[in-house]
């Protein structure tokens, strides 16, 4: 689902997914994930090399983790 934010000034977007991803696909699914992160406004960097991109919780877990891209790469928890 493609979310705009109700203050659009800033011409963000958001995007809620849930999908289950076979770690056979982590290589795959990063590409995209990097990709998006060449795209996010400089409120998701946290600084010049990371990009938040959002939040990670694996099936057993009951915890989520930030997903992150750094240089380029993702931070899989």
């Amino acid at each position: 689902m493609l979310l705009r934010p109700e203050d659009a000034g800033y011409g963000s977007w958001a995007l809620a997914v849930r999908q289950e991803i076979h770690p056979d696909e982590f290589d795959r699914t990063g590409e995209l994930l990097s990709w998006l992160a060449t795209k996010v406004d400089d409120r998701h960097r946290p600084s010049t090399a990371t990009v938040q991109l959002g939040w990670t919780r694996f099936c057993e877990s009951d915890r989520f983790e930030p997903l992150v891209v750094r240089d380029g790469e993702v931070v899989w928890p």
